[in-house]
C-alpha cells in the first residue's frame, strides 16, 4: 500500500514537471494539474464545489433510475447541490482529517490495521450519522416534519445501511489503503454519484412516506 502511494506521488511530480503540449490529452492534463493545485491551496472549497456538481449529476441519475416520467424540478437539483456543497463535502473532509491527523496520526496510514480501523469508524459511526442527517435535511427541504422524517428513517435506516456496507466497505478499503488524503473526497464523490442517486430514490419514494 505504501508503494502505491509513493507511485502516485511520483506520477504527480512528473505531471508538475512537464506537459506534452502536442498531445490532445494535454488539455485534460492541464485541467488535472489545476485541480490538484486547488486541492493544495483551497482544499475545502475545491472539494465542496466538486461535491456540489456531482450531487447535481446524482439527481439526474436518480431520475433515470426512477423512470416515472415526471418532470424534473430545478429545485430538486438545487437541493442536492446545496447538500453536497454545504454539508457532505465539509463533513467528509473534516472526518478524513480527523482520522489521519488525530486518531491515527501516530501510525502508518496505509497499514492494514489502520485501514481496517478507519473503515470501521467510517461505516459504523460516520455513515449512520450522515445518512440520518441527509434524511432530516431532505425532509426539511421538502417541508416534511421531523416526526414524519423520523418515522421514515426508523423504517428505512437499517436496510439502507446494509446496502451501504455492501458498497462502501470495499470502496473504503481501497480509499484508505491506496488513495492519498487529498483525493479521497473526490474518489468518494465519484462513487457517490450512484449511491446518492439511490438515496434520493429511497428518500423520495412515495410508498415509504
Amino acid at each position: 500500500m505504501e508503494n502505491t502511494y509513493n507511485l502516485w506521488v511520483e506520477v504527480k511530480n512528473s505531471l508538475d514537471a512537464t506537459i506534452p503540449a502536442s498531445v490532445p490529452s494535454s488539455i485534460l492534463t492541464i485541467a488535472w494539474k489545476a485541480y490538484l493545485r486547488k486541492l493544495q491551496t483551497d482544499p475545502l472549497v475545491t472539494k465542496a464545489i466538486t461535491a456540489s456538481i456531482l450531487s447535481g449529476v446524482s439527481t439526474l441519475v436518480a431520475r433515470a433510475f426512477q423512470g416515472n416520467g415526471s418532470e424534473l424540478k430545478s429545485s430538486e437539483i438545487i437541493h442536492q447541490m446545496t447538500i453536497g456543497l454545504a454539508v457532505r463535502a465539509p463533513l467528509v473532509h473534516f472526518f478524513h482529517m480527523l482520522l489521519d491527523k488525530k486518531i491515527f496520526r501516530s501510525y502508518r496510514q496505509t497499514s492494514v490495521p489502520v485501514v481496517i480501523g478507519k473503515v470501521v469508524l467510517d461505516q459504523f459511526v460516520f455513515a449512520p450519522a450522515m445518512t440520518a442527517l441527509y434524511y432530516y435535511i431532505v425532509g426539511l427541504m421538502n417541508d416534511e416534519g421531523c416526526q414524519a422524517t423520523s418515522k421514515k428513517l426508523k423504517r428505512q435506516l437499517l436496510a439502507v445501511l446494509k446496502k451501504a456496507w455492501l458498497l462502501w466497505i470495499p470502496v473504503n478499503l481501497i480509499s484508505y489503503g491506496f488513495v492519498p488524503l487529498e483525493l479521497r473526497v473526490l474518489f468518494g464523490n465519484i462513487v457517490s454519484i450512484f449511491w446518492t442517486a439511490y438515496l434520493i430514490s429511497t428518500v423520495s419514494s412515495k410508498k415509504n412516506k
